[in-house]
């Protein structure tokens, strides 16, 4: 099978598992689960991912490449802004991946390996917040990120499980990135 045709298959794997994990928790993250939620012969998914393990490694680099590329897009709007708009767009129209996302997690406190690949995955949809925080001011953007991140995490977390019906994450993401000391305005962040 040509590579473009194989990664698009493996890509609908991925987004399928996405789904399956983000709408029916971990427990009902099969192989089967998953070639049913595509739409493909059964025994796709496990052509394409072998392990339960594997499965997991799969859609945590899918949501972590998804991460990255709206966290880059949404680095024009500033530091403040931004944040607000990412955390929207998680607790929003991203909601099912975000489940997942917090599926991933609580899996990760028994599987020391998808931790590790967490750290690893997250490092790199977290590089748009570091070029922020260091164009904003920060003297250590690491620290800062933790923060903002453990923030909008938290956030998020509350509104999809507690929803509010009006989720504006813009005032106390500005409080924060002032209580940092940092300028999260536009037109000192944009890079």
């Amino acid at each position: 099978m040509p590579p473009s045709r194989e990664r698009s298959r493996r890509d609908e794997v991925v987004e399928a598992a996405t789904t399956v994990l983000g709408t029916q928790g971990a427990r009902g993250l099969t192989h089967r689960a998953v070639d049913s939620e595509a739409g493909l012969p059964a025994g796709t998914t496990s052509n394409h991912f072998r392990t339960r393990g594997a499965l997991l490694a799969g859609v945590l680099a899918g949501l972590a490449e998804r991460d990255f590329t709206v966290a880059t897009e949404l680095a024009e709007d500033g530091l403040a802004e931004g944040a607000a708009r990412f955390a929207r767009h998680m607790a929003g129209p991203d909601r099912v991946a975000t489940l997942a996302r917090y599926a991933l997690f609580l899996e990760a406190a028994w599987d020391p390996q998808l931790r590790v690949q967490l750290d690893v995955t997250g490092a790199r949809a977290a590089a748009p917040l570091r070029a922020l925080l260091v164009a904003s001011g920060s003297t250590d953007p690491d620290l800062h990120a933790k923060i903002l991140l453990d923030h909008i995490e938290g956030m998020v977390l509350h509104e999809l499980t507690r929803p509010s019906g009006d989720f504006r994450p813009e005032d106390s993401l500005r409080l924060l990135v002032s209580a940092m000391g940092l300028d999260g305005s536009p037109s000192t962040t944009a890079t």
